[in-house]
């Protein structure tokens, strides 16, 4: 507790931490008390004793001591290194996957000026999966990524400078805004794309159409494929494994945007809910290769979620796999103890109990056989 943040964060880490704080405990001694603001998960990066870096995730959430209206941090942080290097394979092979299902974006490329994408790392390209633009300034690319985010919605100007310039005057602001739509069309008409933003009443407003992105085709896909409340069926098993190959990465997860934070945590919650519905549906019809491919990428995402640590388990079990579960079960084990110092669910442990008095019925089978 005494550790100054200087000494363990490195300075990129602990610029954001900084950018981070500023702006919601404002907002929050404002009044504020949205989730966005209530609420904060981010990732960091950590120097340990022997000077390596590892990456952490810091869960806050801000409360107001009424006795002395102080603002209280409340707050959890793990190590997700290892969680990091899973995200990144798991980027090549979803890379990999994409080029081998030749899957394309709905309609032709010819229909698209620009291929837009958010989850990982925000790029723009003018053809699929090339070389990105490169911006004439971070803020350029940050604009672009903040208005297309807004597709087919009025953008009010000072939703704009709240989220891109907070802490600047209002003069000094607007000055910057200007400036930066200036590169920002003048870095696109140089790869032959005319953007046409048009401000009407404090209003800004654009086309999308020409704009391909994969933000927009997994909201097609949660807002029109499928139904939370309904079992999931083969069409819908295809359009949740689509998604799986559009998420590489959380939204924005590479590009310390502060506006970016409560929808990151938003499409995280609907991919893992979705995809772990998809991962029952190839259990329940014995595809137990799908189940488990599915639920290593749920695994490299939140390993501390038991949830899918049992039914990977299940898999093992029903797929006669014992050793497997055996070693499964003896990391997780080792990896609660070590990160949460705790037991496995009462579930978990019920599960291995049946397979250990399976196991001993069938020993003792074996000996009478003999």
């Amino acid at each position: 507790m005494k550790e100054k943040l200087e000494d363990c964060l490195t300075v990129r880490s602990l610029q954001k931490l900084k950018n981070d704080s500023l702006r919601r405990y404002q907002r929050f001694i404002d009044g504020d008390r949205s989730n966005s603001i209530v609420y904060h998960l981010g990732d960091y990066e950590q120097y340990c004793k022997d000077g390596s870096i590892k990456y952490i995730e810091i869960s806050t959430r801000l409360e107001l001591d009424t006795a002395t209206e102080h603002v209280l941090v409340v707050g959890v942080s793990r190590d997700i290194t290892q969680r990091k290097l899973h995200e990144k394979n798991l980027i090549k092979t979803i890379r990999t996957q994409h080029k081998l299902m030749n899957v394309e974006p709905s309609g032709k490329n010819g229909e698209f000026q620009l291929f837009v994408y958010f989850f990982g790392k925000f790029r723009v390209c003018t053809k699929p999966h090339e070389n990105p633009i490169k911006w004439r300034t971070s803020k350029t690319e940050e604009l672009f990524a903040f208005l297309l985010q807004k597709e087919n919605q009025y953008i009010s100007r000072d939703e704009i400078l709240e989220a891109l310039w907070p802490e600047a005057a209002m003069e000094k602001a607007i000055k910057l805004l200007h400036t930066t739509i200036y590169n920002l069309k003048t870095d696109l008409k140089k790869t032959n794309v005319c953007f046409n933003l048009n401000l009407t009443n404090g209003f800004y407003f654009f086309d999308s159409q020409h704009f391909y992105s994969d933000l927009s085709e997994v909201r097609k896909l949660l807002n029109t494929s499928v139904n939370p409340y309904a079992e999931i069926d083969e069409k819908s098993a295809r359009d949740i494994e689509y998604a799986v190959i559009l998420y590489q990465g959380d939204y924005l997860s590479e590009n310390d945007y502060s506006w970016a934070s409560a929808q990151r945590a938003f499409y995280r919650r609907q991919f893992e809910k979705y995809t772990f519905m998809l991962a029952r549906y190839y259990f329940l019809r014995r595809d137990y290769r799908s189940t488990r491919r599915i639920l290593d990428i749920l695994i490299a995402l939140d390993n501390l979620n038991e949830d899918y640590h049992e039914l990977l388990l299940n898999v093992f079990l029903f797929d006669d796999d014992y050793a497997g579960f055996i070693k499964h079960y003896n990391d997780l084990l080792e990896m609660l103890q070590r990160e949460l110092n705790q037991p496995p669910t009462q579930s978990i442990q019920t599960l291995y109990q049946q397979y250990r008095d399976y196991a001993q019925i069938c020993i003792k089978k074996k000996r009478a056989h003999f």
